[in-house]
């Protein structure tokens, strides 16, 4: 893992949860163009699931679902914005939630040279998660 994603992980972990334990071990990077969905599912597979999870959005929007340890529980939607940061922890880790619908919003401006015009075209286009974790 980068180690400026790992530093700015465990700050933000550490800022808004107060917790001093959390150790950036992986990350995962999606990306999705606007037409993409992702599926009711839960975060379960690391070994460690007492550990907060640390996502960061962005280019375009997206509405987040966030339900419970159940699908019988009605989820709460959340607008997920370019730069919104999620952390889910305890019981939210566990929970069901999903992103059934990318948003466009031309709140992303112009590159101002060949390589930054590339970049925001991109992100006009598209969503991109960054998810953070502690495995073990």
């Amino acid at each position: 893992m980068p180690s400026q994603l790992s530093k700015i992980s465990s700050y933000l972990v550490k800022t808004i949860l107060k917790v001093n334990h959390f150790t950036p071990q992986a990350a995962i990077v999606n990306f999705y163009p606007l037409n993409a969905t992702l599926s009711p599912h839960t975060d379960h597979s690391e070994p460690n699931t007492e550990a907060p999870l640390l996502s960061i959005s962005l280019g375009q929007s997206a509405i987040f679902l966030m339900g419970g340890q159940s699908k019988a529980i009605k989820p709460q939607a959340i607008l997920l914005r370019h730069g919104d940061v999620v952390i889910m922890n305890q019981e939210s880790r566990l929970s069901y939630h999903a992103v059934p619908k990318i948003i466009q919003d031309e709140h992303i401006s112009p590159g101002w040279d060949e390589e930054t015009r590339f970049v925001s075209e991109y992100l006009q286009n598209h969503r991109i998660n960054v998810n953070v974790r502690q495995v073990f």
